[in-house]
C-alpha cells in the first residue's frame, strides 16, 4: 500500500509487506490505526525530511477500538511542524496489544511516543508498546500517562526530555532503554 498526500486509515485485518505514506507540505497526520484495525504491518514508512516532505501533524495515530496488531519495522519521520500541531511520530489515546517493532524516527518536534488516554476517556490504551526502537525527536522521547502496560523497552532516544511516566499510568513499560540529552 503506497499512498501520498492523504491519511490512511486502517479499519479492519491486515497482513501487508509495506504501508508507505508519503505527504508533501501537509498539516495532516499521516496514518490513524482506527477501530477494527488488526493484523500484521511488516513495514511501515511514513517519509518525512523534517522540512516540506512528511506529516505536519502526527505521524501515527492508534484510535481505541484498534487490538492485536503487529509493526514489524520501518521508518516513522516528519516534516515541518504545522501551526497548532504537536506532531508526535506514535500517539496512542487508545488500542489494545498494539506492538511497534524495530522503529526508526526521525524530525517529529514533540515526541517519539506520546501515550495517554483520548479524549473524555474514551479510549485507554493497553499494551502499546515499541519494542527495539531508535528516535531522535525534539521534545520527549516518550510520555506514558493515563495507559495499562505501555511505553518502550530495548530502545534508544535522543531528546530534550528523558522516557518519563506519570502517576496515571499502571505498570508504565520504561525497560532497558537507552537516552541521550538533545540540546534543542
Amino acid at each position: 500500500m503506497i499512498l501520498s498526500n492523504t491519511t490512511w486509515h486502517c479499519r479492519s485485518q491486515v497482513d501487508l509487506a509495506l504501508v508507505r505514506v508519503t505527504l508533501h507540505a501537509q498539516s495532516m497526520d499521516a496514518i490513524h490505526l482506527d477501530r477494527g484495525c488488526k493484523g500484521t504491518i511488516r513495514r511501515l514508512e511514513v517519509v518525512g525530511n523534517g522540512g516540506g516532505v512528511g506529516p505536519g501533524g502526527d505521524a501515527v495515530k492508534v484510535h481505541d477500538g484498534a487490538h492485536d496488531l503487529r509493526i514489524l519495522g520501518g521508518t516513522i519521520d516528519c516534516g515541518e511542524k504545522a501551526p497548532g500541531k504537536h506532531q508526535d511520530a506514535i500517539q496512542a489515546m487508545g488500542g489494545s496489544d498494539v506492538i511497534f517493532e524495530d522503529i526508526d524516527s526521525r524530525y517529529c518536534a514533540n515526541s517519539f511516543m506520546f501515550i495517554n488516554s483520548g479524549r473524555n476517556r474514551r479510549g485507554l490504551p493497553t499494551q502499546v508498546q515499541c519494542i527495539g526502537c531508535t528516535a531522535a525527536t525534539r521534545n520527549y522521547s516518550i510520555f506514558v500517562g493515563r495507559s495499562v502496560d505501555s511505553g518502550a523497552r530495548q530502545s534508544s532516544f535522543s531528546s530534550r526530555v528523558p522516557p518519563r511516566t506519570d502517576e496515571h499510568a499502571v505498570r508504565a513499560v520504561l525497560q532497558n532503554n537507552v537516552w541521550k540529552p538533545r540540546s534543542s
